[in-house]
């Protein structure tokens, strides 16, 4: 007999009822339900967890106080994704805020982002339902993780938290053998097959940047975005009819990309200021069908912070413009805890955070997430933004 009390408790009948269904070997509907049962398992862990009583850094430090019937329904989530050969995702998948006017909005309408690739099972332990996993490498404004790392880390974590991921700070240009020109096409398919990558690893929700890095901005001025987006866009949702992606849960039924633009950056010039580029970001998302915009700040070590770009009535106006196109608006930059209330209560979708999770400066000072510091995030966004019962 164990020395403590079973906490998260599963019968013979649980086990049995999953049997009936088939095995994850021989049957599609055993495996979504070996998935579905273990991941049951691991919510509630997350949310004994949530209470802070019990400071767990990982779920294998709260495997001790699962029965033998909970740590066989984890074993069988593990080898249905196995069986699988993709990652899985979010249980109800990617839903908006209510402020976007959505007709299935999720619980919150404020998400708090923690980017990183290690101790990425802190967030989840916290708050599971208020946090964003974001598998990136946090050294640069949007460092690429790879598709292993994704699939480790939604593994780890479950199917009843959000992971982000981003593809890349700028497309990977593609040009025309004849006349040196950017080839629009297959710029747009490349960009594209990183995101059906992503999203295959297990990814809800995915990042691409347009950071125009051309001096004189020709390549990639906002008519070659647009145009890029928008096939970007149709290549994604081709995959997903052509059952090379699982259906998305989502409502509509399609996988959120995100937009990210930067106000150190300019999209027509350099002469660009942080709110032109900011609308002309919006509008080119709207125009897409893209689901999202970040705006954050390219250059990670000049010491400057979203705030030196925009005031809090900035941030409101641009939330509101995008809120009545049906598109979230998110922010990052170095953003600091006592900074999250003003900006929920300018109605931003989601913030971001690296070295807030990790620092107080805000500043990333290391790759260890911790666990006090990011339940002081998620804190602040409780308080400013209470939950509602909204399914």
């Amino acid at each position: 007999m164990p020395r403590h009390k079973y906490l998260v408790k599963r019968g013979p009948t649980d086990l049995s009822i999953l049997l009936k269904v088939g095995t994850p070997e021989n049957s599609g509907l055993a495996l979504q339900a070996a998935i579905d049962a273990g991941s049951q398992v691991i919510r509630e862990i997350q949310r004994i967890s949530r209470d802070n009583k019990r400071r767990w850094k990982t779920i294998n430090e709260a495997l001790r106080y699962v029965d033998p019937g909970g740590r066989k329904l984890l074993e069988l989530r593990r080898a249905a994704i196995d069986a699988s050969g993709r990652g899985s995702h979010h249980r109800h998948g990617f839903r908006m805020s209510a402020w976007t006017g959505s007709a299935n909005p999720r619980p919150v309408n404020s998400l708090c982002l923690i980017s990183g690739f290690e101790g990425q099972e802190i967030p989840t332990l916290v708050a599971y339902d208020r946090v964003v996993v974001d598998v990136e490498h946090i050294e640069q404004a949007l460092g690429p993780a790879s598709v292993d790392e994704i699939f480790s880390i939604r593994k780890q974590i479950g199917e009843y938290v959000y992971v982000s991921t981003n593809v890349s700070e700028s497309p990977q240009i593609v040009r025309s053998a004849k006349t040196g020109q950017v080839d629009t096409r297959s710029t747009a398919a490349l960009t594209a097959s990183k995101v059906v990558a992503a999203i295959h690893a297990g990814a809800d929700v995915i990042k691409v940047g347009f950071a125009n890095l051309d001096i004189t901005k020709q390549d990639m001025a906002g008519a070659e975005v647009s145009r890029q987006m928008k096939l970007v866009r149709s290549f994604v949702d081709k995959a997903t009819a052509q059952r090379l992606l699982p259906k998305p849960l989502n409502d509509p039924p399609r996988y959120p990309l995100v937009a990210v633009f930067f106000p150190d950056i300019g999209v027509e010039s350099n002469g660009d200021r942080p709110m032109e580029i900011a609308h002309r970001a919006i509008e080119l998302t709207s125009k897409a069908k893209w689901q999202g915009i970040l705006i954050d700040t390219f250059e990670k070590h000049a010491g400057r912070r979203y705030r030196d770009y925009y005031s809090e009535n900035d941030t409101l106006e641009l939330a509101n413009t995008a809120h009545h196109k049906g598109i979230e608006f998110w922010i990052a930059g170095s953003i600091r805890c006592a900074e999250i209330k003003p900006y929920v209560k300018s109605r931003v979708d989601l913030i971001c955070f690296g070295g807030a999770a990790r620092h107080s400066s805000g500043i990333r000072k290391s790759n260890d997430i911790k666990r006090p510091r990011v339940r002081g995030l998620v804190q602040e966004f409780e308080e400013a933004d209470p939950r509602e019962k909204r399914g």
